[in-house]
């Protein structure tokens, strides 16, 4: 019969690749989502419904984005707490392999540069679409400043998750837990 430990394990595995999935579920349904918004867009020649496509993109990118945190997060607590000599050490030796330098994944990086190269497509049309539109000049605008931002936010968040040490972060909570008394519990809330 499988220990307590066992069982946890398995959810801690069965919760990562539920993250990885809604990851890939996010990104393509963003991906998805500025396509179709993008022919719209295209079709009509307006610089506005470019707007809705880098949302769409920023939608996606940032869904991916906190689904593979959520799955690293998930990792580095199976290589903290539950890998170990005696026990299955797929996390470490996997952390191992990727420190080759042979070892490419494309990854974050393919990702962030598709996501800002639908961006900038966006974009190039929105302000070839503006002088023929009303207030194309203003719909343009507004989609270069919501362009920058979420070019220079996703830029930021890639480096930040790739800089992040994770097993560090649970090694800082690690220790003997204990409850909380009930007036600390209570404001909390």
């Amino acid at each position: 019969m499988p220990t307590l430990e066992e069982h946890e394990y398995l959810a801690l595995m069965k919760r990562g690749q539920e993250a990885e999935r809604a990851a890939q579920l996010a990104w393509t349904a963003g991906a998805l989502t500025a396509a179709v918004t993008l022919s719209w867009a295209i079709g009509a020649r307006s610089p506005g419904l470019m707007i809705p496509v880098v949302f769409a993109i920023a939608t996606g990118f940032y869904g991916m984005l906190r689904g593979r945190q959520q799955a690293r997060a998930v990792a580095s607590y199976v290589v903290e707490f539950h890998e170990g000599a005696k026990s299955s050490q797929w996390f470490s030796r996997l952390g191992r392999l990727q420190g080759q330098p042979a070892y490419r994944v494309s990854g974050e990086w393919v990702t962030l540069c598709l996501a800002n190269a639908g961006v900038v497509l966006a974009l190039i049309l929105a302000w070839m679409y503006a002088g023929a539109a009303t207030r194309g000049d203003l719909m343009a605008g507004i989609t270069t400043a919501c362009g920058v931002l979420f070019g220079f936010h996703s830029v930021s968040e890639t480096i930040r998750m790739e800089q992040t040490d994770w097993s560090a972060m649970w090694r800082s909570v690690s220790g003997d837990l204990k409850e909380a008394p009930r007036t600390g519990r209570a404001a909390s809330w």
